[in-house]
């Protein structure tokens, strides 16, 4: 029986899971509403259950949310899910007799980038999804970066504007106050007390002087923040995801012009959407199941689910 691979996504709402075979078809998926009081002994029910129905699965890479050690597998801290200290993939493997591996869910879905989507031949990357929050996988010398703390891409808490609003970090001028889609759209409210979504600002810019103001502010903040970056470590490229990045050029071309402006005396990196799509976290983890046991097979599928599906 050919072998296929399990990749588990932890998130505060839901836990999900995907069947992936060694050509890259999707041989199922799914998904749980979330349980925080046992999140550690639900992700072992889910994977065990799985097996049960796909007994050719010889490996499993999970990702979740905080502050995860990737190379000892340790959940050390993640706030939603009540996890603290948690060796999942040494836990994982007990209870399945299973190579597990562990993965941040923003680097997993970096990695996938990396690997089968926009990133995939370059050689440098900052891959930053823009949803509710704001945050950022670093892509450096073909590997990941996680930093010394395991913290690495929280540039949502980065102060773009000097004494700006409040963030609910507890700091002032926060990137996500700004450019973030909940941002977008609080800031849009406070000063016309309408209560709409981001794709609705969007539609109303060029008519509405208000619309117009709420974006180009993020704009301007987004373009800050990238510059930083550039300066910081010189990417090749700025791949956008999240909810945002469906703006298209409504974003690209200003955020273009104005990364530019400010980068007068050199080049600027290229900046392009995310591929994957809100799958991306999920073929991360599969990846990382492949990849655990030596095989190189996750560098030739594609992205498509639905079309890979058996």
């Amino acid at each position: 029986m050919n072998n296929a691979y399990m990749g588990i996504d932890i998130g505060g709402t839901s836990i999900k899971w995907m069947i992936v075979t060694a050509e890259g078809n999707v041989l199922s998926r799914g998904q749980e509403a979330t349980c925080a009081a046992s999140v550690t002994q639900q992700v072992i029910n889910v994977a065990l259950s799985v097996l049960k129905q796909h007994p050719q699965i010889c490996s499993i890479g999970v990702i979740c949310p905080g502050i995860i050690d990737e190379k000892q597998g340790e959940v050390i801290y993640a706030a939603n899910l009540n996890l603290r200290h948690t060796r999942l993939t040494e836990l994982l493997s007990t209870a399945t007799g299973l190579p597990a591996c562990l993965g941040h869910d923003g680097r997993s879905t970096g990695f996938a980038e990396a690997v089968m989507g926009a990133g995939k031949n370059t050689n440098s990357f900052v891959m930053i999804p823009i949803g509710t929050g704001i945050s950022a996988a670093l892509y450096i010398a073909q590997s990941m970066w996680e930093g010394h703390t395991f913290s690495a891409g929280e540039i949502g808490h980065t102060p773009v504007i000097p004494n700006g609003e409040q963030c609910n970090c507890g700091q002032k001028g926060c990137l996500e106050v700004y450019a973030s889609a909940r941002g977008i759209a609080r800031r849009y409210h406070q000063k016309t007390t309408h209560d709409i979504g981001v794709r609705e600002i969007q539609n109303r810019l060029g008519q509405d002087p208000i619309a117009d103001d709420v974006w180009m502010t993020a704009v301007e903040a987004l373009a800050l923040s990238l510059t930083h970056l550039t300066l910081i470590f010189d990417p090749q490229t700025f791949i956008i995801g999240g909810g945002l990045s469906q703006a298209g050029e409504d974003l690209f071309a200003p955020l273009r012009t104005r990364l530019s402006e400010m980068l007068s005396w050199r080049e600027s990196p290229y900046i392009c959407a995310a591929r994957m799509g809100a799958m991306a976290g999920m073929w991360g983890a599969v990846a990382l199941a492949c990849k655990l046991t030596g095989s190189t097979a996750y560098k030739e599928w594609g992205h498509d689910s639905d079309r890979n599906m058996c």
